[in-house]
């Protein structure tokens, strides 16, 4: 079969691998039907993280079962379709059980991830014609034919990072109002920004971009033009930042209202990072960051999706063939999502 590598630094490239065979009980062999490039891909491809190659790309996916292993066919059939949380986790293990399967203890890595980082190499990626999947009855998430596979290709990931963002925080009574600082975390930002509209919140989008301006303001969201590395007007009692840079980071931590809330989907690798500290500790901000729960956040998203009210389909804006996925995984686009031919 064939599947997507990482070979190095700008460079992917096709390799034949022999196909997944099923070899221990609770087991699954998925056929990727639609494959999101996370907003992390890029950076990745390009040299910008930490992330060595080679490795098979693809960590956000719908696909569709092909086979199960003996004790899971009870549960599952051929052509079932399902999503599967990109971080690999057994369901059984302590921290599984306490909500925190992306650092799951079975797992000899930490984290343990399909089509990213070294794991990848033993694990696979979804840019593939078939990919073996474990501890199968934990991570397979059924879900509807009727929902278009394409719109949802990002849901283990960057779609999830929406509730991280913002999702999990619209509870609180003292958040009225919300900025959302789009950026180099492009389709994280509008899914942000979906989101918190979709929940009747007071949000704003601001970003340089003309073309997700577009994209939330035809969502009815409010939006804000804003220079790539210049600062954010207003206080706000949520804030969360996609812009992917130093000078946005910065930018969100100072447009926070006393006692609010600032989260952020950017990663900088490097553990010496200067922040306006002392205006944090006075004006009493918390701060989020760190990995998103894919498992543990999928069916809440999800829900919301089904019923009509979190509108993602929109933030798509490419959609190519398997058979071009190195071009195209190379190709700037706010969300670009790879479809196997047989999903039409």
């Amino acid at each position: 079969m064939k599947r997507l590598i990482f070979r190095k630094r700008n460079l992917l490239e096709w390799e034949e691998v022999p196909e997944p065979v099923i070899s221990a009980r609770n087991q699954a062999i998925i056929r990727p039907i639609a494959v999101a490039r996370c907003d992390l891909d890029l950076p990745i491809i390009s040299g910008k993280t930490l992330f060595r190659p080679p490795f098979p790309l693809g960590h956000e996916f719908v696909g569709e079962v092909v086979g199960v292993s003996d004790d899971l066919q009870n549960r599952f059939n051929k052509g079932d379709r399902v999503i599967v949380p990109f971080q690999i986790s057994c369901g059984a293990c302590p921290s599984c059980h306490a909500g925190n399967s992306k650092s799951c203890e079975s797992m000899e890595t930490h984290p343990s991830d399909f089509g990213m980082g070294p794991t990848a190499r033993k694990m696979g990626g979804a840019l593939s014609d078939l990919l073996l999947i474990p501890h199968a009855g934990h991570m397979l998430m059924p879900v509807s034919p009727e929902i278009d596979p394409i719109a949802i290709a990002s849901i283990s990931d960057n779609i999830v990072e929406a509730w991280k963002m913002v999702g999990m925080h619209m509870q609180n009574a003292e958040v009225q109002s919300i900025l959302v600082q789009g950026g180099h975390a492009p389709s994280i930002g509008l899914y942000c920004a979906l989101l918190a509209h979709s929940m009747n919140k007071n949000v704003v989008y601001a970003d340089f971009s003309v073309e997700r301006l577009e994209i939330a303001s035809g969502a009815g969201i409010r939006v804000m033009e804003i220079t790539e590395s210049g600062a954010l007007p207003g206080q706000y009692d949520l804030v969360a930042d996609a812009s992917g840079t130093r000078e946005g980071f910065i930018s969100a931590l100072n447009a926070v209202a006393p006692y609010g809330i600032v989260t952020t989907a950017s990663i900088f690798f490097t553990n010496s990072f200067e922040i306006p500290y002392l205006t944090l500790y006075d004006k009493g901000v918390r701060l989020f960051i760190g990995r998103v729960n894919s498992f543990e956040w999928i069916p809440e998203v999800l829900q919301r999706i089904q019923n009509g009210s979190f509108a993602v389909r929109s933030v798509v804006t490419a959609v190519a063939d398997f058979k071009d996925a190195r071009e195209a995984m190379m190709q700037p686009a706010t969300k670009l999502v790879v479809r196997n031919a047989a999903t039409g």
